[in-house]
């Protein structure tokens, strides 16, 4: 069993290449945000500390979404991907220490970059459809919809989020880079660190990917 890791700052294209991933690879898709919800719908000890700690408006913190993670971790046994965990670097250094007591391998860091100029051009073009059973993506620029504010797919309107403004990315990118770079440079050093070119089209990140699965076979 081993554990392979997405990095990358949001609207980098994580999810995206995590899902073709998954499909290519046969690999287990674990996300924080998942695994919270699981373990709140179960209400498990740790789950209903996290759901505590969410209604009082907080965070969640470093070791509750490990105990979450490491617990959820305990009941696979098959090669695992994680999208957008570790978060920080106290969870990187936590879910280091447990996979050398379980002895799960650490696979592939796979961080894809995107200078912040390019991150902010996707993100405050970014239209999703308001039908939440939808979700369909559009960009003004790159894949606008057929018809101006009118998802393709179910016809409802198109909103552009709050949280997608220029002023709302870049606020957001500041408490991103504050915890993001120093978890960079913890997976850098390592052998299995690498660095993917995130300018490239989805199905050159995605071959790029897929090569180094390839090469570890």
């Amino acid at each position: 069993m081993k554990v392979h890791i997405l990095l990358g700052a949001p609207g980098c294209g994580k999810g995206t290449q995590a899902k073709r991933l998954v499909e290519k690879r046969s690999l287990i898709h674990l996300s924080t945000g998942d695994i919270l919800r699981d373990a709140v719908s179960k209400g498990t000890e740790v789950g209903l500390r996290a759901k505590a700690i969410m209604a009082s408006g907080k965070l969640v913190d470093d070791n509750t979404v490990n105990g979450l993670v490491f617990a959820r971790l305990q009941d696979e046994t098959g090669d695992v991907l994680f999208d957008g965990y570790p978060r920080t670097l106290q969870q990187a250094e936590s879910l280091g220490k447990f996979l050398s007591l379980q002895g799960i391998g650490l696979g592939f860091v796979i961080d894809i970059e995107v200078p912040e100029g390019a991150l902010e051009e996707r993100v405050v073009n970014r239209r999703v459809c308001s039908n939440n059973s939808c979700g369909a993506i559009y960009h003004l620029v790159n894949k606008p919809p057929v018809k101006d504010g009118i998802c393709d797919v179910c016809g409802s309107p198109l909103k552009h989020r709050a949280d997608d403004t220029p002023e709302a990315f870049r606020s957001r990118m500041v408490e991103f880079n504050a915890t993001f770079q120093p978890l960079q440079a913890f997976y850098k050093g390592m052998p299995n660190y690498r660095c993917v070119d995130g300018l490239r089209s989805t199905d050159g990140i995605h071959a790029t990917i897929l090569e180094l699965f390839q090469e570890q076979a």
